[in-house]
């Protein structure tokens, strides 16, 4: 039976409309596109350029925003790949206004099989795992870039923040049972584990890491137990990312049995495919100059009151 045209006309109509929401609102690459839709990627290639034929996608060209310039001009003074700068955040519920350009730059990595993705804690890394629009992480594996199981913060239990972004993005996870800061007994016996071991091992195959910034640890009201206890020896520090401290100049302030922590360290962030930050709060601006000089973050995530501050505060050496 021959199809009607009009018939054949709706379904390749839904078809380039599919994978255009896929592509151009979710995020996701080609490739993604195409095993989501049961198609070859060139077919995928052939329905975007259709749909902008037919006016289901307009691409506009405009001139940049001040945020897309200050956007540029945070990344060369920092060295860092990229820098995504969003307007001022308001005073409550700013945060949220990072989540969506974190989860864009995320999808930007194209991650696929075999790929490990660390994640840490914080405020932002807490809200970027409650999101509800993800982008796809299939065959992607999930893992805390450091222990948390301790933690009374739901901000601070990486297990959980695993958990969620691996439900949301349908990734597969693996938890590590284990604080953030043991006993030099119990770091013994997680490292004589197998199970413990495989997981860490992990660590040294990064392909991702999303983490947030954390603030000069004498600012700092809230934190993970450990650093909170050990706050009185960090007083060098301006900010940390996944617990490794540093100073406005990028070198690392340790703190006592800092050798036990069980967490990503700076050589691993380092090695990293793509280290993705998220911060705000002009109080922040030290912790991400600090961080961008370590050399522990790639891509930053920010708003335009805390770059602007991160500017002028590297501009002064």
């Amino acid at each position: 039976m021959t199809r009607a045209p009009d018939s054949a006309q709706a379904e390749s109509t839904a078809a380039m409309y599919a994978a255009a929401r896929l592509y151009h609102e979710e995020g996701l690459a080609q490739h993604e596109v195409a095993e989501r839709l049961g198609v070859s990627r060139s077919t995928v290639s052939r329905l975007l350029r259709q749909a902008r034929d037919h006016d289901i996608v307009r691409i506009e060209v405009r001139p940049p925003s001040a945020v897309a310039e200050l956007s540029v001009r945070l990344a060369g003074a920092l060295d860092l790949r990229r820098a995504v700068v969003v307007p001022a955040l308001a005073q409550t519920g700013g945060r949220q206004a990072l989540v969506e350009p974190a989860l864009r730059e995320l999808g930007r990595l194209g991650l696929g099989r075999g790929d490990v993705l660390a994640v840490s804690w914080g405020q932002t890394v807490w809200e970027i795992a409650q999101a509800q629009r993800f982008p796809a992480l299939g065959e992607v594996r999930i893992v805390p870039a450091i222990g948390g199981m301790d933690e009374g913060d739901v901000r601070f239990q990486t297990n959980e923040i695993a958990r969620r972004m691996a439900a949301a993005g349908g990734a597969e996870v693996s938890f590590l049972h284990a604080p953030a800061l043991p006993s030099a007994r119990l770091r013994r016996s997680l490292l004589a584990d197998p199970d413990t071991a495989a997981r860490l091992a992990l660590w040294d195959r990064l392909a991702a890491v999303v983490v947030g910034v954390g603030l000069p640890p004498a600012r700092s009201e809230t934190g993970p137990a450990h650093a909170v206890a050990h706050r009185a020896g960090l007083a060098g520090a301006v900010g940390d990312v996944v617990s490794r401290h540093y100073d406005l100049a990028g070198e690392a302030v340790t703190f006592r049995d800092e050798d036990r922590m069980l967490g990503v360290t700076r050589a691993q962030l380092r090695a990293a495919g793509t280290v993705i930050a998220v911060a705000a709060g002009t109080a922040k601006a030290p912790s991400v100059v600090g961080a961008a000089r370590a050399g522990l973050i790639d891509v930053l995530v920010t708003d335009a009151a805390t770059a602007g501050a991160a500017l002028e505060l590297s501009a002064g050496g």
